[in-house]
């Protein structure tokens, strides 16, 4: 695992088939950074949701997101997912018509590794950035 900074950003299309690519990427890039099977697995879940929110509620005013994937100086890891859209959602308690758990399982994901999640404004887009620390054990 890379003990200085190291930063990986990539588009996204905003459609169905491109959650899996974001996924692919994501688990490309860490397994070749040397993150454990459970940080990857937990990265890749993590991606997969925030992509997939894009394309369910952001994709009409964002066309592309922009996802990141960085080690920071500290050694922790961030990953983050910014598109177009200025909506800053909220995890649901309690799931609602197609869906409604994906930031929750999210929040959980985070709390569980100790992490923190926050939503920004990205002033280049006028939407947001929704960015997961999570500590790393550098052994």
């Amino acid at each position: 695992m890379p003990r200085t900074p190291v930063r990986h950003d990539f588009p996204v299309i905003s459609t169905p088939g491109h959650v899996p690519v974001a996924r692919h990427e994501t688990a490309k890039i860490l397994i070749g950074w040397g993150m454990s099977d459970e940080v990857v697995d937990t990265s890749c879940l993590i991606i997969t949701e925030l992509v997939t929110n894009v394309v369910r509620h952001a994709a009409v005013v964002s066309p592309t997101a922009t996802v990141t994937l960085a080690v920071e100086d500290e050694g922790g890891l961030v990953l983050a997912v910014a598109d177009a859209h200025p909506f800053k959602p909220k995890p649901l308690l309690a799931a609602h018509g197609f869906g409604g758990r994906g930031l929750h399982l999210v929040d959980a994901l985070v709390r569980e590794a100790d992490g923190k999640a926050e939503v920004v404004p990205d002033a280049a887009t006028g939407g947001k950035q929704i960015i997961i620390h999570l500590p790393l054990a550098l052994d």
